[in-house]
């Protein structure tokens, strides 16, 4: 067994014998031994299933499900948050991570690791809302404000993009974080090519040592300022210094092959033994800092944002499908190419769809809440069904409206929901809601829309509740 094996199993006898929130401490231990070994699906999985851990507990008012970690789910929370910068990204993972988000609206790890989460899963509008929450816990910090300018790119918004680049790559020039200011350069170059001098500026005053650490990430703004026409000479003194540095150490995976084929070798052409070294290799030293820094409120949170590198055109492309998203449109979920599975042959059930948009402002912080849920996860999980439904995703929006419909019936949410079940030839699911709806738009005096949603669903399958509440409103409404 490993050592973050051993950890766990300790972590579950004290949760075993003293209870869940007495073991958090040895969970914290445990899941950070698992990020060492490179195991932060499983850690993240593990902390994942404790925040949603249910108990029944007793009160003066009647019994309630609540989570056994009390005060202490903030610990895990936090732990979790941060073990997700180095985990896959998916629906559950964002729920979560979004729930702990309106638990702690003010703790800048678990906001920064929402936003990062909602920007490799591609929610590009719900990320820029995060991440403006997460400057003003962190005022000043270039990489938050380079990465918003990033997103404000990827959704059209140029004029906002270029300011917040270059206040970004400002802030983290001055900061002396060199490592990533090239490629938010090469962003902000590919978005205003005018501002190439100020790129060339920043360029040209990187230390040696940074220079060469960076060469590859310079080379490509290089290429960037090539593709655009600028033909300056400066451009051409860059690559002379580029070419100009010595060959690049060999990596990590080169030395290991390399220790590989000595250890391997015959005894007699075996050299002396190297002298151990301090030094580890750099995937080594990065698992372990990403999980060690503490972003607080005045502190940078470079160690939080910088380990997610920039999308480039072409990942946007890959996303998003062969239309880049505009400003008044949010992309379609990941995985998705912006068409509904089969469309290229058309189906005589197939509704007509329509293109339903976010009922909640891009651009708002604070929205409102739907049925039950808190009211960041609802917004957030119906931008996300509105998205996937827009793209053709039956299957997706329905599993999004689903859960919102479980909190609380909304009629807005049936409406597509409706069109969901019947692309999805789910007619039971579809005949059982569209007589909630109807019921719901009778009961609201509209007649001519209840009819008109029970003469959809009978369009698609004939079923005889659907069939004898549809001649009945007809009646009623003539």
């Amino acid at each position: 067994m490993t050592q973050s094996s051993n950890k766990i199993a300790r972590a579950q006898e004290v949760a075993a014998l003293k209870g869940l929130r007495a073991a958090v401490p040895a969970y914290v231990e445990a899941t950070d031994a698992m990020a060492l070994e490179r195991r932060c699906d499983a850690a993240v999985a593990i902390l994942a299933e404790i925040l949603n851990t249910r108990e029944r507990k007793r009160g003066l008012f009647g019994s309630k499900e609540v989570n056994p970690l009390g005060s202490d789910r903030a610990v895990i929370g936090k732990q979790f948050a941060k073990l997700t910068r180095q985990a896959s990204i998916n629906d559950s993972i964002l729920e979560l991570l979004g729930a702990l988000a309106t638990e702690n609206p003010d703790d800048a790890v678990i906001r920064l690791a929402n936003a990062e989460g909602l920007y490799r899963g591609a929610y590009i509008a719900d990320a820029i809302d995060e991440y403006r929450y997460c400057e003003k816990l962190i005022p000043d910090d270039g990489a938050i404000q380079a990465r918003l300018g990033e997103l404000y790119a990827v959704m059209s918004r140029n004029p906002e993009a270029v300011d917040y680049l270059r206040r970004g790559i400002g802030e983290l020039m001055q900061a002396q974080h060199f490592d990533a200011v090239p490629a938010f350069a090469q962003k902000l170059l590919e978005t205003s090519p005018q501002d190439a001098n100020d790129v060339l500026r920043w360029l040209e005053s990187f230390p040696d040592d940074a220079f060469a650490r960076e060469r590859d990430a310079i080379a490509r703004v290089v290429d960037a300022a090539r593709d655009a026409g600028l033909d300056d000479a400066r451009w051409a003194g860059i690559e002379k210094r580029l070419s100009a540095l010595p060959p690049p150490e060999a990596t990590a995976e080169e030395v290991a092959t390399y220790t590989t084929a000595v250890e391997q070798a015959p005894q007699e052409y075996a050299d002396a033994p190297a002298e151990p070294s301090d030094e580890r290799p750099e995937a080594e030293g990065q698992a372990e800092s990403a999980w060690a820094s503490t972003a607080a409120s005045g502190t940078s949170a470079w160690d939080d944002v910088s380990n997610v590198e920039p999308a480039s055109d072409d990942e946007i492309r890959i996303l998003f499908g062969s239309s880049a998203p505009t400003e008044d449109t949010e992309p379609a979920r990941p995985g998705s190419n912006g068409v509904a599975a089969g469309a290229d042959k058309p189906s005589k059930t197939a509704p007509v769809q329509t293109t339903y948009t976010p009922s909640v402002s891009m651009g708002s912080s604070q929205p409102t809440a739907a049925g039950g849920l808190p009211p960041g996860l609802a917004a957030f999980t119906r931008r996300k069904g509105d998205s996937a439904f827009n793209a053709g995703d039956f299957a997706g929006a329905a599993a999004s409206y689903e859960r919102l419909i479980k909190a609380g019936f909304d009629p807005d949410i049936a409406t597509p929901l409706l069109e969901c079940y019947l692309g999805l030839e789910r007619f039971e699911d579809a005949a059982a809601l569209g007589l909630q709806l109807a019921d719901h738009q009778a009961d609201a005096g509209d007649l001519e829309k209840a009819v008109a949603t029970l003469a959809l669903v009978l369009e698609h399958t004939s079923d005889p509740a659907v069939e004898q509440r549809h001649t009945e409103l007809v009646a009623a409404s003539t």
